[in-house]
């Protein structure tokens, strides 16, 4: 018995078709939508003249609620559909994976020294004890 390829199959100029659709659909969206939530903006579908719009976080969401009649306009528009109704879906995180490293800035040496000096120049107070927690803490990480 022999496999197929996927080419060979009558449906895949129709599967083909929806993709580019749904890539178009995307376009669409992004070009509706202001340029910081670009990155944010993972995917969409239609389903039943309904919008889905798939974001990466809900703080992006709430952000993009507020384009929700101007996206739906475009994509009718532009998209030749007709969507009655336009809604932001959060994606789940994915488990166990950071976006990006942590980056960590310490403070030169100097900088540390120069936050001792003004600390140890104060009259006692909380301040006063405050920089010099904060310099003695960054002396131990920066060693």
């Amino acid at each position: 018995m022999s496999f197929k390829s996927a080419v060979s199959f009558s449906s895949t100029s129709a599967i083909q078709l929806q993709l580019l659709k749904h890539q178009r659909i995307l376009a669409i969206i992004l070009s509706a939508s202001p340029q910081q939530l670009h990155a944010h903006i993972k995917d969409c579908v239609i389903n039943n003249n309904n919008l889905l719009i798939y974001v990466n976080s809900a703080v992006w969401a709430s952000q993009l609620r507020f384009y929700t009649s101007q996206i739906q306009q475009a994509v009718n528009t532009r998209g030749n559909e007709r969507i009655s109704k336009t809604r932001i879906r959060v994606l789940s995180p994915e488990p166990f994976k950071k976006d990006e490293e942590e980056t960590k800035v310490i403070p030169s040496i100097e900088t540390v020294n120069m936050l001792q000096t003004n600390a140890d120049s104060l009259a006692e107070s909380k301040l006063k004890d405050a920089l010099l927690g904060l310099s003695k803490t960054l002396q131990k990480h920066k060693h």
